[in-house]
């Protein structure tokens, strides 16, 4: 009998499979194996199983071991990350095995502890409980819950009776019901669920729409102000779903911190339906149960970051994507994917709707769902224009002009006086400023000199507290001088305000305010934004000072103000990503005032109170906003109107840099004439982590084009000399220039 061949994906920076002998034991594509490779064993995916090979069977090494008893990675989920690695130009094996919890890229087993999952049949669907005998009370009640619930585990059997397990097996040897093994579902405590509220005319449109053709792809911009009831829309969405027999719904998040407060309403409202969540915060062992649990359909719903979108889903009925314009679902090292163009490749190949929600959608989702022709069939836009809430109104913004006015320790007369009126109604508020730490620069008096990081192009941060200089580029800390290395002038002064300053004005300024701090600095330990965030909750927080990480998503009923303290360097970005980047994050920060029965009042602090943006701004328009950006988009033949990649190239000497980028240069240029490749360039940010860097962009008119030259040119940069000196990767549709 001829031996059989596996084709095996491998965890190494090689675009290929390696052949490995069978070795008579029984396996599946899709399946986990160990592998020998180099001096090392390897965790590798069966790809494929043949009777032949390039390479003589003599010199082919037999496989280690096959995980048998794991379910295998199935054809959908393979497929789906097969394009993605091509789409972003990245080694398969690693695509691959970089989807996988980390307890399964490891050599020793996975274990998890594992229960039975019975699940009717189509006979036990149409089977009569009259034609059970009477006295068989339990086998009666157990194909009764079991039509009513489609499903069983273990412990839910328990708790009918303690022969309901015995029950169960009788129905699967009558063919009324089918077993599986499967992970143990942990039990979590549910709260009582919540009353439903009603549902307004645009809510229930939303809904009837999406839920019309369950079958059929297409793609939904929930386009909804904040504190629209988006998240009420998508438990709808669930309810309707889930109530057809085994279906699983993903629903994407930005952002680790969103996970909790999602998770808590889904249980809540959803109690019946199995939850999993799958994010960074886990831990290892956590993070493999989620998984399997969601890759065994026990689970019904699945909440997750960016990465979730690869997890395997074998009912997958519905993808949301929350604040889908959010930059957090690119991924911005290793395969530089984006999770919510990936969704959308798998919703399409799975024929399912796909739902992107957003008060501020991202340019390129606004563009194919209001302007690009060849798409408009696949694309939906339901608008939600009322705030959920009836009493809530939509805050009144004012911009102060910080030109005209004397600040107060970086603080407006204007504000300080209104969050000492909050104080006095016992209202809370929050203020914005997008910079941790107590001070961004270091300054000389004398001779201007700043405080440089020796590792990166960048000003190193003051953290008082910790008397430290802190990179937050590559994290590199140092004692804060005496005097200025450069003159030895001892009048050194912090200039310009983080977190941390803006903390202590606030304490100095309203002593009686009880103040806390969210940033990457102050919620380092695991909950601890958790637990921030029930002290608001509880009314135990007067004032909120944070960065981004507050401006999404959160509900407080009793914050009435929201202060933002200086946005105006993202008007002078080189990006051209950075005013719509700016506009959604003042409409999200924005929207965290004023959300219950309380009017809501937001001020923000600039130089430029008469920018389109604030205009745009003051009247919540992000319509005519976009439209405007689009515009300036399409002359100037950037994104979406234009496709883009790439060239990032870093090393210890920007000569083997110069030297790289300019061979890719040349042969791009001959490779492809549809394809406009610009001059090597420096980024803003020159040196990162003690690496000199550079960047080739090449942009095209028409995606194929682009995707056929970065497939020729990547073989050829892969077989450079150079190759192995340089740190290189493509990005494909760049977030940031």
């Amino acid at each position: 009998m001829a031996q059989s061949i596996l084709k095996i994906a491998l965890d190494v920076p090689l675009d290929r499979l390696f052949d490995y002998l069978g070795n008579g034991q029984p396996v599946q594509v899709g399946q986990r194996v160990l592998v020998p490779f180099g001096n090392r064993n390897h965790i590798g995916i069966v790809m494929g199983i043949t009777d032949s090979s390039e390479i003589s069977i003599g010199k082919l090494k037999p496989v280690i071991q096959v995980f048998s008893e794991e379910t295998p990675l199935d054809a959908e989920m393979l497929s789906l990350i097969k394009f993605s690695a091509d789409y972003y130009q990245y080694p398969y094996g690693q695509a691959l095995l970089s989807t996988l919890p980390a307890r399964l890229r490891q050599v020793a087993p996975a274990v998890s502890r594992k229960q039975y999952l019975y699940q009717l049949t189509d006979a036990g669907r149409t089977a009569d409980i009259e034609q059970i005998p009477k006295k068989q009370k339990v086998l009666r009640s157990v194909l009764s819950t079991l039509q009513a619930a489609y499903q069983l585990t273990e412990a839910e059997l328990d708790a009918i009776s303690g022969t309901a397990r015995k029950a169960a097996k009788a129905l699967v040897d009558m063919g009324y019901a089918s077993s599986k093994q499967v992970p143990l579902l942990q039990r979590v405590m549910t709260l009582t669920p919540a009353a439903e509220p009603q549902l307004n005319a645009e809510q229930m449109e939303a809904v009837q729409q999406i839920t019309a053709e369950p079958d059929v792809f297409k793609a939904w911009l929930l386009y909804g102000i904040t504190g629209s009831g988006k998240t009420e829309v998508y438990i709808r969405l669930l309810q309707r779903v889930l109530q057809h027999a085994g279906a699983q719904v993903l629903v994407l998040v930005p952002e680790i911190n969103l996970t909790p407060q999602l998770e808590a309403r889904f249980r809540t409202r959803l109690p019946g339906f199995p939850l999993v969540s799958l994010h960074s915060n886990l831990s290892e062992s956590e993070r493999l149960q989620h998984w399997q649990l969601a890759q065994s359909a026990a689970a019904k719903i699945v909440i997750g970051t960016r990465l979730s979108v690869f997890t395997p889903l074998p009912d997958l009925k519905l993808i949301i994507i929350d604040e889908e314009h959010d930059s957090s679902y690119k991924q911005q090292d290793s395969m530089r994917y984006h999770a919510r163009d990936v969704a959308m490749v798998r919703a399409k190949r799975l024929n399912i709707p796909v739902v992107l929600g957003s008060a501020t959608p991202a340019l390129e989702t606004w563009y194919n769902a209001t302007v690009n022709p060849n798409k408009a069939s696949q694309y939906g836009l339901l608008r939600l224009k009322e705030r959920a809430v009836t009493a809530a109104q939509l805050p009144q913004i004012d911009c102060i002009d910080t030109t005209k006015v004397n600040l107060q320790h970086g603080l407006t007369p204007q504000l300080i006086a209104a969050l000492r009126l909050r104080l006095e109604r016992k209202e809370q508020s929050l203020l914005f400023i997008n910079r941790r730490g107590y001070s961004p620069v270091l300054l000389c008096s004398a001779c201007h000199w700043i405080a440089p990081c020796s590792r990166c192009s960048s000003r190193l941060v003051v953290h008082l507290a910790q008397r430290k200089l802190r990179c937050h580029h590559c994290g590199h800390e140092q004692r804060i001088p005496h005097q200025c290395p450069s003159c030895g002038d001892a009048d050194l002064h912090p200039t310009g305000h983080g977190t941390q300053r803006l903390e202590q004005t606030l304490a100095q300024l309203l002593p009686t305010a009880r103040i806390a701090r969210v940033d990457r600095d102050s919620i380092s330990r695991k909950n601890a934004l958790i637990e921030i965030l029930d002290r608001v909750h509880s009314q135990e927080i007067d004032i909120l000072v944070g960065t981004q990480m507050l401006a999404k998503g959160h509900d407080f009923p009793n914050l009435t103000l929201v202060g933002v303290i200086d946005t105006d360097s993202a008007l002078h970005s080189p990006d051209f990503r950075a005013s719509e980047r700016l506009f959604a994050q003042l409409m999200q920060v924005a929207g965290r005032a004023g959300r219950a029965d309380k009017a809501g009042q937001v001020i923000i602090q600039t130089q430029f109170p008469d920018h389109a943006l604030f205009n745009a701004l003051r009247t919540q328009d992000y319509e005519s906003y976009a439209n405007v950006l689009l515009h300036e988009r399409e002359q100037m033949q950037f994104p979406p109107y234009v496709f883009t990649a790439l060239l990032r190239a870093e090393a210890n000497d920007y000569n083997l840099v110069q030297q790289f980028l300019h061979f890719a240069f040349v042969q791009a240029r001959i490779l492809n004439d549809q394809v406009l490749v610009y001059d090597p360039v420096r980024p803003q940010m020159e040196r990162l982590k003690g690496m000199e860097r550079g960047y080739l962009l090449m942009q095209a008119k028409q995606r194929p084009a682009l995707h056929h030259l970065l497939k020729q040119l990547v073989t050829q940069m892969r077989a450079h000399k150079l190759a192995a000196k340089v740190r290189w990767a493509i990005d494909v549709n760049p977030l940031e220039f």
